[in-house]
């Protein structure tokens, strides 16, 4: 064998040299295969043993005295979701894997998917666990299952705990490690006779997999699917459409500031009628509920109306497309008085329209679309205006091919720009970045919301400190760490604070309260009350959220001469506020606002500019000023088209006292309004804030003297006034559901 070539030591004599090739390349591959398969199984299982979830019971392991199981039935209850465990009372629940505290509240299960919860807010604990213990009683529920659920962030999934008994509540933004003792065992749910707690996961807000994480064998099953209808007869659709629309005569409390009842019951007939005999597409249903929606728009009222890809469609190459010149209306001086629509992007080989004038789209002038997309926006209260001026620049053109419906491929659009130039161009898919500038058009949707937290704190420049946060719903730690930044501006005299709340959709009405604060101070200008209003404290109409022939409001009583239920509020009472959020901010405060601030954005925007605090730059707000319909909220299910609704049930009176500076129905509309402009869509850096440091710079600031006359006119007034503080005490104190499960 000496000198043979060693490869062909195994090879038989007759194989030829491709042959040995392909040998030796399947035995490579089977080798190279086998060592990866081996190295996988080992990482696979080396990780599953890092990253399994400690058992959460002290002195037990995993799997060692579960109850229930997802699947199981717990009496005649379907449990979708928990993993009941069983142990001594009092013995030590520990937490599972290094997490950050997300909720840590009381609450009770009514049933395995609903429950009601409760947080001590500025009370002290013993007080609040006392006083929650009365009420326990006087309805006849046990006070054992009143217990603490605490809500873990651990990587995507959120772990949920309940039935735990400790001496203090975990403030949210508390880190926890893998072992921490989270309280002890005490009792989940009213229909197990003995200490247990529940788990359950989720992984944005959908219901997950609770066993895996322990690394135990799972019944958990995901909720298959159904198939959804694509046409609904005339019965089915009108029985949807008059469900939802008798839902929301009888819940929703501010129906009288968009319509007479009368004209309420013309305009849902007039709809109805548009329903064809042989029966409605599930788009056009849709299309139909949206149009509802815009003429009951509220901005905490929303329709859910998601509908399939319908397959023949796609078989006939129908798609979705959009003009491939991007217009809507601008305002093309520093005044709403002048408005035009303008093509404000394009692809590279059309980059020259860019800001041209447009007459006519198709044959239909160009104001008539700008008109269909404010009659067909949403999400917004009473006569607030800035919605429908934000969509008819930044939707318009997107609308427009919405309304087409599935077109072929290319389906062209003509433009009729105003200088007499016709073009013809054909439509396209989407706006892709590599062919359009959207960075342009996605900033705006950015502006003050950040990867990095849901706040930011800098400095501007040496005198001007910038504060901007893009939700409420913070944790107590994050509260903290912004109530902070604002006391040590008024410590260090800094002279100029600007406080962004844009694209600030609302959140927690406490955070938010703390806030406005910690930016006014103690004592507010003027003394107020406030009320709360409800059509009834029982509704006939089914929801999903709320348990049949359950009163749902407590305490509210009819008062004569007016229509509904009310709830009133004494004065606010100030040596009941904490003195460290007594201090308030003294320089020139400056307030960003926009179309996008809703709720708690709008609260405080309101009492800033209410109380003569600061100077509002931006545009209006989302939410109206004067009152806002939220808190508490009736989740409806149209069960032929399977179409959602929130209705919010509870009207919250902010104000009723009308002045020129805070004008009836409408949100709080800035001391410096900015319409929106092609600079601004143009525009490399973010304008308002921009504008605001030159009106800085400027020495542009309130006039104070018209407060004094504004003091004058309130003396002679009986104000109806509910402060931030006060709402947001009123809201945590009343029941309010919390959302765990999902079984969809």
């Amino acid at each position: 064998m000496a000198g043979t070539p060693k490869k062909a030591i195994f090879a038989p004599a007759n194989m030829n040299n491709n042959e040995k090739q392909y040998k030796k390349m399947k035995r490579t591959i089977l080798h190279r295969a086998f060592a990866l398969a081996l190295f996988a199984t080992i990482g696979l299982t080396l990780f599953a043993a890092e990253e399994a979830w400690l058992w959460p019971i002290e002195g037990q392991r995993a799997g060692d005295g579960i109850l229930y199981r997802p699947q199981d039935n717990i009496e005649k209850e379907l449990n979708f979701d928990g993993l009941f465990i069983a142990a001594p009372e009092g013995t030590n629940v520990l937490c599972p894997a290094d997490a950050v505290v997300t909720r840590c509240d009381y609450t009770y299960y009514t049933s395995l998917t609903n429950s009601v919860g409760w947080g001590p807010d500025d009370k002290p604990y013993d007080e609040f666990i006392a006083e929650q213990k009365e009420y326990f009683r006087r309805k006849g529920w046990d006070i054992r299952y009143l217990t603490l659920t605490v809500g873990l962030k651990i990587g995507d999934k959120t772990l949920w705990i309940h039935g735990l008994r400790r001496d203090n509540v975990l403030p949210s933004g508390t880190k926890v490690e893998r072992g921490d003792v989270l309280g002890t065992v005490a009792w989940a749910y009213h229909a197990i006779p003995e200490p247990h707690i529940d788990l359950s996961v989720s992984v944005r807000s959908k219901a997950d997999d609770p066993m895996t994480p322990f690394g135990l064998r799972t019944t958990f099953r995901r909720p298959e699917p159904k198939p959804r209808k694509l046409h609904l007869t005339r019965d089915e659709a009108e029985a949807d459409y008059r469900q939802l629309a008798g839902s929301v005569k009888e819940i929703y409390p501010s129906l009288d500031d968009l319509m007479t009842e009368e004209e309420y019951d013309a305009f849902v007939e007039e709809q109805l009628a548009r329903i064809p005999a042989d029966g409605i597409a599930l788009k056009d249903f849709a299309a139909l509920m949206k149009d509802y929606n815009a003429a009951i728009h509220d901005s905490h009222f929303y329709i859910s109306c998601p509908v399939p890809a319908d397959p023949k469609e796609r078989s006939r190459g129908l798609r979705y497309a959009f003009p491939s010149l991007f217009f809507g209306q601008v305002a093309t001086g520093d005044s709403l008085g002048t408005m035009a629509c303008v093509v404000l992007m394009a692809d590279s080989t059309h980059a020259a329209y860019v800001g041209r004038h447009i007459a006519r789209i198709d044959g239909r002038p160009a104001t008539e679309l700008i008109s269909i997309t404010r009659r067909n926006s949403t999400g917004y209260d009473a006569g607030v205006t800035s919605v429908g001026d934000y969509n008819a620049c930044y939707w318009n053109a997107i609308d427009y091919g919405l309304e087409l419906g599935p077109q072929p491929v290319g389906k062209t659009v003509v433009y009729e720009f105003t200088d007499g130039e016709r073009l013809e161009l054909p439509m396209v898919p989407s706006y892709t970045p590599k062919d359009y500038p959207t960075a342009k058009w996605a900033r705006h949707q950015q502006v003050n919301r950040r990867q990095r937290g849901p706040f930011e704190v800098r400095r501007e420049n040496d005198s001007v400190l910038y504060i901007g946060i893009s939700t409420f719903s913070l944790s107590q730690i994050d509260t903290d760490s912004i109530v902070d930044a604002i006391h040590a501006a008024e410590r260090d005299s800094v002279p100029y604070l600007i406080f962004d709340v844009r694209n600030n959709f609302g959140g927690d009405a406490g955070v938010q309260a703390r806030i406005t604060r910690a930016l006014l101070g103690r004592t507010p200008d003027h003394p107020h009350t406030g009320h709360q209003k409800v059509n009834a404290p029982l509704f006939k109409s089914g929801t999903l959220n709320w348990p049949e022939g359950d009163t749902i409001f407590h305490g509210f009583a009819p008062v004569e001469g007016r229509k509904g239920f009310y709830q009133m509020q004494e004065e606010e009472d100030n040596a009941t506020l904490s003195s460290i959020d007594s201090l308030g901010y003294n320089g020139r405060l400056y307030v960003l606002t926009d179309s996008r601030s809703a709720s708690a954005s709008a609260f405080l925007a309101g009492a800033v500019k209410r109380n003569y605090r600061g100077y509002v730059v931006g545009r209006e707000t989302m939410s109206a000023y004067h009152c806002e319909t939220c808190i508490k909220f009736a989740n409806i299910y149209l069960p032929n088209s399977e179409f959602q609704a929130s209705i919010p049930m509870v009207r919250v009176v902010i104000d009723e006292t009308v002045s020129d500076r805070l004008p009836a129905r409408r949100g709080v509309i800035p001391d410096c309004d900015i319409p929106m402009t092609e600079e601004e869509f143009h525009y490399e850096g973010d304008y308002i804030l921009d504008r605001t440091l030159q009106l800085i710079a400027d020495g542009t600031y309130l006039d104070l003297s018209s407060a004094e006359g504004e003091d004058e006119r309130f003396s002679g007034r009986c104000i109806l006034l509910v402060a931030a503080a006060s709402i947001a005490a009123l809201a945590a104190a009343i029941l309010i559901l919390r959302h765990r499960k999902s079984h969809y």
